[in-house]
């Protein structure tokens, strides 16, 4: 990311120096954005970061080298709907901007790589995935020093989570940037022109910094709400993902920005002082903004070990594998032995296998909102209420499937005491920071039309065997999709399993084909566009000159 920021500076201006270049990419790859999503974890932004000054220019004019555009376009796309959002956005604008005749071929060569996120995502909506909105997620600009310190890398929807200096030395990285990109775009729009790349991608940069704004916006902040929750509008939900776009151009446009100040003031009686001030300030700026988070973004990249409890829980249910539920029940508790530091649930990774977990944000303190496909979540939710008041949960776990209870000590672990007292229940193992229940009237993998345990074996993810006849219901998360043989759809049950309603040993999701299928299709068109011999491999993703692309 660093190098790329810095060589969209060495490619608009070869004679900026080192002090340009550094700026650019040290705003771009080491600021308050970057950091900020390293440090939550959102690694899809993070291969952002270090794609996007690639892919930028490419995208731009999609119609110069259509191979070269389409493995910019994919390029992004491997970061998901965070980057593919993102290419989607950039090949517009250079669409609509460009002259070429070719529009469908080129609009094919931009648009189509990004099937390798799209159609996943339709999958997940269709099989029932639930997705929060971006009132959820609304970019965080409270303040004249919120709004100030958006266009340096801030408003990161957890404010608290936002990595950076805030007050003052955000607001004035923010001013800074806003003034000195100003200047740059400015100047490099009336010397190539709006058709440009560098015109295109000045188009993108200000779009995409209105949208990061948008969810913070009253008024058009409900519009923008209702547009999230539709199915195409999914991944816009986190709008502050847009400044990724934004700070791309912005990063090397200020540091030419700075340095056309400090070439101008030369030229004046007196003013001298003040132009070399200029990309001075600019650094400083961006190292206050930044600097405070560069060692282990404030301890948050600081290794931990997982408790020994943990391996040994781990050990006894592989010896006797079933379908565990995990509490606490929270997708993002604080871990313990994370310093207190709440982090995405890693119990369903540490263990591996059938887990049911929450995947409910805890947006609503009221309610529930499951946003996953296994709708056996649903059940919990009601049990793990249940508990809480009192009553029993070990036969109704049997009824699900569930075989082990793992109770981490972690937040809130105490209101689940009452598992100690359900006789339906039987206590594994017990440790300080973890206990390992298994539910005694497990009844088996699967269970068959006769209340008889049948066998449930799972060689890869989309595909499962099995012995169950039609009626059988196998302990495991349903969904529309799965087909027992070639042609007897399974049913999903009212608790969230799969039920067969046919014949054969192989129960698999078909979808999954398709999606394979729709891989190695794009990949095959990837290496077919890599074995283009019209330009060198390294000019696939980046321009060498303004000549090639303007």
């Amino acid at each position: 990311g660093f190098a790329g920021a810095a060589r969209l500076v060495r490619v608009l201006e070869p004679r900026a120096g080192a002090l340009a270049q550094a700026t650019a990419g040290l705003l771009w790859a080491a600021g308050p954005f970057a950091l900020t999503r390293i440090g939550v974890g959102h690694i899809n932004l993070v291969w952002v970061v270090a794609v996007l000054p690639w892919a930028l220019p490419r995208l731009c004019r999609p119609g110069d080298h259509l191979p070269s555009t389409f493995l910019a376009s994919l390029a992004l796309a491997i970061g998901g709907p965070a980057g593919g959002t993102l290419g989607v956005l950039v090949a517009l604008v250079g669409l609509g901007l460009e002259r070429s005749g070719a529009k469908v071929r080129t609009a094919l060569s931009a648009l189509a790589p990004q099937v390798v996120w799209v159609l996943p995502t339709a999958v997940l909506l269709w099989a029932g995935a639930g997705v929060s909105g971006a009132s959820s997620f609304p970019t965080a600009a409270d303040g004249v020093g919120g709004w100030l310190g958006l266009p340096a890398g801030g408003g990161f929807w957890r404010p608290d989570l936002q990595v950076g200096s805030g007050g003052v030395a955000a607001a004035a990285a923010g001013v800074f940037v806003v003034a000195a990109s100003a200047v740059g775009m400015a100047e490099v729009v009336a010397r190539r022109g709006w058709r440009s790349w560098p015109g295109a991608a000045t188009v993108s940069a200000v779009l995409a910094l209105l949208l990061a704004a948008a969810s913070a916006v009253p008024g058009i902040a409900s519009a923008y709400d209702a547009l999230s929750l539709l199915p195409i509008g999914a991944p816009l939900r986190e709008s502050d993902r847009f400044l990724a776009m934004w700070l791309v151009w912005a990063a090397p446009m200020a540091a030419l920005g700075a340095r056309r100040v400090a070439l101008r003031a030369q030229g004046r009686r007196g003013a001298s002082r003040v132009g070399l001030a200029a990309p001075a300030l600019l650094v400083l700026a961006v190292l206050g903004a930044s600097v405070p988070s560069w060692w282990g973004i404030e301890g948050r990249l600081s290794p931990v070990r997982y408790p020994r409890s943990w391996s040994l829980a781990r050990d006894r249910i592989a010896d006797e594998p079933g379908t565990v539920l995990a509490l606490p029940w929270s997708e993002y508790p604080t871990i313990s032995f994370a310093d207190g530091r709440q982090a995405f649930n890693p119990l369903p990774q540490f263990l591996g296998g059938d887990v049911i977990s929450s995947y409910d944000p805890g947006f609503d303190p009221d309610g529930h909102h499951q946003e996953q496909v296994d709708q056996r979540a649903l059940v919990v939710d009601g049990l793990v209420d249940d508990l809480r008041s009192g009553e029993a949960m070990g036969d109704r776990l049997a009824d699900l499937g569930v075989r082990w209870v793992v109770l981490a000590h972690e937040e809130f672990w105490a209101t689940y005491q009452g598992l100690a007292d359900d006789v339906g229940l039987r206590l594994e193992l017990a440790y300080e920071d973890l206990e390992l229940y298994e539910v005694i009237g497990w009844a088996g993998p699967a269970v068959g039309p006769d209340g008889g345990a049948r066998t449930l074996e799972r060689p890869i993810p989309p595909v499962v065997l099995t012995d169950g006849e039609a009626g059988t219901v196998l302990g495991m998360g349903g969904a529309p999709g799965w087909v027992q043989g070639w042609g007897s759809p399974a049913r999903v049950t009212g608790d969230g399993r799969l039920e067969l309603t046919g014949d054969g040993r192989v129960v698999w999701f078909w979808p999954a084909a398709l999606l394979v299928a729709v891989d190695v299709a794009v990949f095959g068109a990837a290496i077919g566009c890599l074995r283009s011999r019209r330009r060198r491999f390294v000019r696939f993703l980046a321009p060498g000159s303004d000549a090639r692309l303007a």
